[in-house]
């Protein structure tokens, strides 16, 4: 849970770096070209009293706040006056709900609002409180409202946007931001696009030093790699930070819930880790005072979806290892509300050449799975080149638990990603990874990734017979025995041998087993190598396979290469485990 809770004696003894958002958009008094002072008198008043109605509001919430205990943090952040705790666990209990009162005030204050906007329909703070509050209590006509905004063009839109992102149209979101961002000022889009406050510290300097015009190609990466599902219209990470943005704006000049002055450090939690779900008080700790201490609870529970480095210019780079959705203390979260829990899914992925296409195969297996096994799910494969084109992409509305996924893309190059999702919302899983190219050239020996495949003793003579036996994922059990199956590229001259080398190294090995080695109480795994030689010119494409018996091998994790000849280029690895 991310709780904030404010702390006056942090305040007072820490400093920390933050990043201040940029002044938001004045309000606008009135768009009019009307000479007449005593009209002018009363906007200043009308906007003066919705100032006055909305800070009564929520001075009104802190008294009406229910009253929580949050417990003791186990790590607690400290961003200038504020404590962000993270709990590294889930805990057991439920934030309550804000009480009927709360509810009936704001109703009160958006009919005051809303008779406001309809004397200064031009009025940016107005229309941001609005929305900021009928999205706040999940109202359904927001989207309505920012679209007969009559405010500064770049700011309607922006309230558009985030009216759309709250109830989950993030590929509208997406549009009416990139719609805002062209027309705002140029200053302002710098702030907008500026993901310095998300980022780990070794991408960070570097990002900082750019300007905001060299920002721009690291930002499309950046987004792409932290799209949370590809399976999802739109990009909700990026909508989401774009929300967060307006939020700061839309407190920036108006009373805050905590009852505290506007500073950097509200700006950064609320860019690192959203703006406030609930809101609760602290029961009094002493009957001689009465301080309220306010609590914020962000949505839960927060994931992780930027890389921990900078985005590599080559997509072979990116490995499913390096996202770390589960960082803690993290960096930045982010809830996405279509889902309860986000997790990794072990699927295993195998690309196999088809002249200028790639065949992309992906086998999971779900059936024991505590989320996914009960229930209906969606299914998803995709296969994307650059951050500018269209996707090739496999999707199931509802897949079976175990299933093989297949897809045909255009792309040498490849970022692939696996995804899941439940019909009920319950969870979503992912796999993903970038690849190179598999070469493919006549006049030299290539080979394809390597595909386990399932019903040993059988081994399947080609690709079509491969594909329905994929096993679902990188895990086997010991006691099996289990197909490998590859395709070999290219032509060698006919009076030529071909070697080829399977190797199974142990990696990973834990400390517990590297103490007992030192001990002398367990032996020392050694590699496990199979050689043969075979002809070289079977042809531009064959299939090969054969058997594994996994039982001659311990429990633990695998390396299984494959070696072709002597060509750099021929040659594959999977990262295996046995249990």
């Amino acid at each position: 849970m991310g709780n904030r809770t404010h702390s006056s004696l942090l305040a007072a003894v820490l400093a920390l770096t933050v990043f201040a958002p940029a002044s938001p958009a004045q309000p606008q008094l009135l768009k009019t070209s009307a000479p007449n002072a005593q009209l002018r008198t009363d906007s200043t008043k009308i906007s003066r009293r919705a100032r006055d109605l909305q800070a009564s509001f929520e001075r009104r919430r802190r008294q009406m706040l229910p009253r929580f205990y949050t417990g003791m943090a186990d790590h607690c952040l400290i961003v200038g006056r504020f404590c962000e705790w993270h709990p590294s666990v889930t805990e057991d209990y439920e934030v309550p709900n804000e009480g009927k009162n709360i509810v009936r005030a704001r109703a009160e204050l958006l009919r005051d609002l809303e008779k406001a906007s309809a004397q200064l329909p031009g009025d940016d703070w107005i229309m941001g409180q609005r929305i900021r509050y009928l999205t706040e209590g999940h109202d359904t006509s927001a989207a309505s409202v920012a679209r007969s905004c009559r405010a500064s063009r770049w700011w309607c839109d922006a309230l558009l946007g985030f009216a759309l992102h709250v109830t989950g149209n993030y590929l509208g979101a997406d549009s009416a931001y990139a719609a805002a961002l062209d027309e705002m000022p140029a200053l302002t889009r710098c702030h907008w696009l500026n993901l310095a406050p998300l980022l780990d510290d070794d991408v960070r300097g570097t990002y900082k030093k750019m300007t905001c015009a060299q920002r721009a190609a690291a930002d499309a990466r950046i987004w792409w790699v932290a799209d949370p599902l590809f399976m999802t219209p739109g990009n909700e990470r990026r909508t989401e930070h774009f929300s967060r943005v307006l939020h700061t704006v839309l407190q920036q000049n108006s009373e805050n819930t905590y009852g505290l002055s506007w500073g950097g450090d509200l700006g950064e939690l609320i860019l690192r880790f959203g703006w406030a779900e609930k809101w609760t008080q602290q029961p009094s700790q002493s009957m001689y005072t009465e301080k309220t201490v306010v609590t914020s609870h962000e949505r839960e529970p927060g994931y992780h979806f930027f890389l921990t480095q900078q985005p590599p210019d080559s997509l072979a780079l990116i490995a499913d290892s390096v996202f770390d959705i589960y960082q803690f203390p993290p960096r930045e979260q982010y809830a996405p509300i279509y889902t309860r829990a986000f997790v990794r899914l072990d699927a295993q992925v195998a690309r196999f050449r088809r002249g200028d296409s790639t065949i992309v195969v992906a086998a999971y297996d779900v059936s024991a799975d505590t989320i996914f096994g009960q229930r209906t799910f969606a299914a998803a494969l995709i296969a994307m080149g650059d951050t500018g084109t269209a996707p090739s992409k496999t999707e199931l509305t509802q897949s079976p638990a175990k299933n093989v996924l297949t897809v045909s893309t255009p792309w040498k190059e490849q970022l692939i990603g696996v995804e899941l999702l439940a019909n009920d919302s319950a969870g979503a899983a992912r796999w993903r990874s970038g690849f190179a190219e598999i070469p493919l050239d006549s006049g030299r020996i290539s080979v394809s990734d390597l595909l386990f495949v399932d019903g040993a003793p059988s081994l399947p003579g080609d690709l079509d017979a491969a594909i329905p036996l994929a096993h679902g994922g990188t895990t086997f059990n010991r006691d099996t025995k289990i197909g490998l199956f590859w395709e070999l590229y290219g032509r060698m001259p006919a009076d030529s041998a071909l070697p080829i080398s399977l190797t199974i190294t142990p990696v990973g090995e834990s400390l517990l087993r590297r103490a007992f080695r030192a001990l002398r109480i367990a032996p020392k795994l050694s590699p496990l190598n199979i050689r043969w030689q075979e002809n070289g010119s079977a042809g531009v494409l064959s299939a090969r396979s054969v058997l594994l018996d996994l039982s001659l091998v311990p429990a633990g994790k695998y390396a299984v290469k494959l070696e072709v000849g002597n060509s750099p280029i021929a040659a594959t690895s999977r990262i295996i485990e046995l249990k």
